[in-house]
């Protein structure tokens, strides 16, 4: 007995190990150089530069991928539940606003959840596509799928002291027949714009249609946790 119970402690204790064997670091939150901002034992896989709070200075968002491979759980479908587990190496968004005084780039927001890994595009495989700033707005570009293929697109702004979702695109074809449905939503406007038809014959075949966007109130980093989770009308997900 005694020893089937130092068996169940250790497993217990290698078990708890295990869980608590992988934590994302805090990215520091200020540097003057993308070197000095980039984790140990991370690597920058992505970067932007513009301004993204409208004071003239150009801003900094960079995407970071650990040097290590691991069991990484996933939200997909109710932006709650985690019931994906992947075998791939974790990202971060971190996005800097440049003091105009200091020279140095001051740390905005950290986000561990919203950038897809490079396991999960699909047979296209890595589904990172673009990120990039314009308008005083940040782009977050991702593409992915087989025969059917998808892209996403998500466009932010810093408003108010929060990054908000202003605007996302969802574009689903079949690479081989064109056939294709794509929906554009504008959340300032409460707007969706629906396109079913062809994507090889877009001024004969296609049909755009638009309505109201229902939703309670806007996304932002911290509620809207990471593409494909977030059921915005029943069976579609953003």
């Amino acid at each position: 007995m005694r020893f089937l119970l130092i068996l169940l402690f250790i497993f217990s204790a290698l078990t708890s190990f295990a869980q608590k064997s992988f934590t994302f670091p805090k990215v520091k939150s200020q540097g003057n150089s993308i070197e000095q901002l980039t984790p140990v034992n991370w690597t920058v896989i992505d970067k932007a530069n513009g301004d993204l709070n409208d004071d003239g200075e150009a801003d900094l968002a960079i995407i970071f991928e650990s040097n290590r491979i691991i069991d990484e759980t996933r939200t997909y479908g109710d932006n709650n539940s985690d019931i994906i587990k992947e075998t791939q190496k974790p990202r971060i968004l971190a996005i800097f606003f440049k003091n105009l005084s200091t020279g140095n780039y001051n740390l905005s927001i950290q986000n561990n959840d919203f950038i897809l890994r490079s396991e999960e595009g699909g047979k296209l495989g890595d589904p990172l596509n673009q990120i990039g700033i314009k308008d005083q707005q940040l782009y977050l570009r991702f593409q992915g799928g087989a025969e059917w293929r998808w892209e996403m697109g998500y466009t932010f702004k810093f408003e108010n002291k929060d990054w908000f979702l202003t605007s996302a695109i969802n574009l689903y074809f079949n690479q081989n027949t064109g056939d294709m449905t794509e929906r554009v939503y504008d959340f300032k406007t409460r707007e969706l714009f629906t396109t079913v038809g062809n994507l090889h014959r877009r001024d004969v075949a296609n049909r755009r249609t638009s309505e109201v966007l229902y939703f309670s109130q806007l996304r932002t980093f911290k509620t809207f946790k990471k593409p494909w989770a977030w059921e915005i009308m029943p069976n579609v997900y953003l």
